[in-house]
């Protein structure tokens, strides 16, 4: 993938973050022009993805530690798949982690979406995924860059909700 400016810039490659599944990384930072807590609402809100977010349809669950969580994936150029997660990690207007597994622990995914404070008014938004288990290695290598790409959408649909929201407030 590319690495460029703070308000598009994509990973890709190995990765080892404490507390989470060893494994192959892909991510996309969008920079947002909305305070924090505003573009929380929506990363919080999971019914609420189908309306905004192109990459998670039919969402259900609770952003709560432990917590089951159902959706639908849309990656570009394959059928919709369902599947099932558990929330890991929730830190308000910071951080929410959830992690899937598939075909008997084989094959584990580990999400994450980021929000760091730049100004009360901006933020910067980090959204990315961790493929490992026995299968992760075959795992990134068919579907990187589909979900690259997923992530990117879902992070300038999420930018462009947050900001019209933030414009459009009272006052």
């Amino acid at each position: 993938m590319r690495a460029g400016d703070d308000d598009a810039w994509q990973f890709s490659g190995a990765c080892d973050d404490p507390g989470r599944l060893r494994g192959r990384c892909i991510g996309h930072r969008v920079t947002i022009e909305a305070p924090p807590e505003l573009v929380w609402d929506f990363v919080a809100d999971f019914q609420g993805w189908s309306s905004w977010n192109p990459l998670y349809g039919d969402t259900i669950g609770l952003a709560e530690e432990g917590q089951p969580l159902r959706f639908t994936a849309r990656l570009a150029g394959m059928k919709p798949r369902k599947g099932r997660a558990v929330v890991r990690k929730v830190e308000t207007d910071t951080t929410l982690e959830y992690a899937i597994s598939g075909l008997g622990g084989l094959a584990k995914v580990y999400r994450y979406v980021e929000i760091e404070e730049l100004s009360p008014i901006r933020c910067r938004v980090v959204n990315g995924e961790i493929m490992g288990g026995p299968l992760g290695g075959a795992l990134y290598r068919a579907f990187a860059a589909k979900a690259g790409e997923g992530l990117e959408a879902m992070n300038e649909a999420l930018k462009h909700v947050a900001e019209r929201k933030w414009r459009g407030r009272p006052g």
